[in-house]
């Protein structure tokens, strides 16, 4: 049976948002196991702003190397 086109952007979209959602999640959590809570909560909402799939893949890998938080927070304001 063909899925209707309604059911298939609705399935898109739903996936897109659980996508970005888990790699904010993930971001959130390596950063920290790095670095003091306090500052990666600071960084929630403008985290939690970045729409774009990729640039959120990107920083959650650079979650993983950044020297320190205040770098990280530059990267995510660029």
């Amino acid at each position: 049976m063909q899925e209707s086109k309604t059911y298939q952007l609705l399935y898109e979209k739903l996936s897109k948002r659980l996508v970005r959602e888990n790699t904010i999640e993930n971001t959130l959590a390596l950063l920290e196991r790095r670095f003091a809570a306090d500052a990666v909560r600071a960084l929630i909402p403008a985290l939690q702003s970045v729409t774009d799939l990729q640039k959120l893949q990107q920083l959650h890998l650079e979650a993983a190397e950044v020297q320190n938080i205040e770098a990280f927070a530059q990267m995510l304001n660029e």
